[in-house]
């Protein structure tokens, strides 16, 4: 898998800066693995030495958007610094940028014209799968993502969108398949055991989501995200003292993640306390 988009090469700045095609490269996958925590650190390295890289900037405002941070800075920044590289890889960039700022149509125009030119990329698939998911697409997301395995079947973190959409096109059954593969590919990334607990939650097998997510938390003591979703489930089952453990975790790990998240957690143990 090439470093940035298929076909592009690093230009002779970033080499002379000390920019490091594989460290992008190992955030990018970091992040498709859906592990945003840990891929945050890692692009931050990275634009620490190279703070003008568009895919970087551009793969930030998404976290920074899944973090409840401000998407502005990074994304307009990528979209400056897409100046300089191939209008193929810009639309690339233009696409995960929409992504970061709601703009699912415009992303989903920008990936298929970039797939018209490199349609092995694999990120692209994976970008083009999860943004049709997330529009309510299902049956187009999950064909991208099928479609991306069948050519690839090493790439496991297409499995945890293909997983979502099949448990929202009715495929019980195999999305559970399919998200117990992801974890069995990925088991030291919380995300995955965060999605399988998502998934056996949705089919109301609740001690098996929290099971998942007490394997997800202990892994990343920066996952204010998954101790606030185990918070949500152990509410849901009327555990209110774990859940509010849950929750004060959540709060006091949430230092990546912007002041909304926080807030939305405070405002859960005030529900759970009845206030």
């Amino acid at each position: 898998m090439c470093a940035l988009a298929c076909g592009s090469t690093a230009s002779t700045q970033d080499q002379a800066a000390g920019c490091s095609q594989h460290d992008l490269e190992s955030a990018r996958f970091v992040f498709h693995r859906a592990w945003f925590e840990e891929a945050d650190g890692r692009f931050g390295l990275y634009l620490g030495n190279c703070p003008d890289d568009p895919f970087a900037n551009a793969y930030v405002s998404v976290i920074d958007m899944l973090l409840y941070r401000d998407v502005s800075d990074h994304a307009s920044h990528a979209l400056r610094s897409a100046a300089a590289v191939n209008d193929t890889d810009a639309l690339f960039v233009s696409a995960i940028v929409s992504f970061a700022e709601s703009r699912l149509e415009d992303a989903e125009q920008h990936l298929r014209q970039y797939r018209q030119v490199r349609p092995a990329d694999r990120y692209a698939s994976h970008f083009l799968g999860f943004t049709l998911i997330d529009q309510g697409r299902y049956d187009d997301g999950v064909q991208v993502l099928t479609d991306l395995l069948g050519d690839d079947p090493d790439y496991f973190p297409a499995k945890n969108h293909l997983a979502y959409g099949l448990l929202k096109k009715g495929e019980a059954d195999e999305a559970i398949r399919i998200v117990r593969e992801f974890v069995a590919a990925d088991p030291g990334n919380p995300s995955a055991w965060d999605t399988q607990a998502d998934i056996l939650h949705s089919l109301d097998r609740s001690e098996e989501a929290i099971a998942s997510l007490a394997r997800g938390v202990l892994l990343d003591d920066r996952f204010a995200y998954g101790f606030r979703h185990m918070g949500n489930i152990l509410a849901s089952v009327g555990d209110d003292d774990a859940a509010r453990a849950a929750y004060e975790k959540a709060v006091d790990g949430a230092d990546l993640y912007g002041p909304d998240f926080s807030e939305s957690v405070r405002q859960l143990l005030s529900e759970l306390d009845g206030d």
